[in-house]
C-alpha cells in the first residue's frame, strides 16, 4: 500500500490540504536527520520507511543537500552497512563521508541509530 503525504497549511482565513511536493519531503527528511546523534548512523531505508517513500528518493534528496553543515546527511548509510555516496556542491567525495563519521565518533565504534517513530 502506498501512502500519500499531505501538507496542511493554515492561515487566518483558510485551511489548505495538498499533496506534499519535493521541497516538503526534503524538509521532512532534513528534520529526521536532526534526530541522529553525532557518531551514529541510520539508513536510507529507515528514513524512507518513516515517510513511506522510496530509499532512492531519500538518497536523491540528500545528494541535493546544499547545507551539509546544518543537515548531517553523512549520517545516512546503505542498508548493507556500506558508507554509500557523498556529494558536496555537485562533486562526489565519498571518502570524506567516512572521515566525518570517524571524527564524530571520536575513534569509538559508530553506533546504529534506528528511527522508530
Amino acid at each position: 500500500m502506498t501512502a500519500t503525504l499531505l501538507v496542511i497549511e493554515l492561515n487566518k482565513k483558510n485551511i489548505t490540504i495538498r499533496m506534499a511536493k519535493k521541497n516538503d519531503l526534503a524538509e521532512a527528511i532534513y528534520a529526521l536527520l536532526q534526530l541522529i546523534p553525532m557518531g551514529c548512523v541510520t539508513t536510507y531505508n529507515d528514513i524512507a520507511k518513516v515517510l513511506r517513500i522510496s530509499p532512492r528518493y531519500v538518497a536523491r534528496i540528500l545528494k541535493e543537500n546544499k547545507n551539509v553543515i546544518a543537515v548531517p546527511c553523512h549520517r545516512v548509510i546503505r542498508s548493507d552497512g556500506k558508507i554509500g555516496g557523498y556529494t558536496i556542491n555537485g562533486k562526489r567525495i565519498d571518502y570524506f563521508k567516512e572521515k566525518l563519521l570517524k571524527l564524530e565518533s571520536l575513534g569509538n565504534n559508530i553506533c546504529r541509530f534506528k528511527l522508530d517513530l
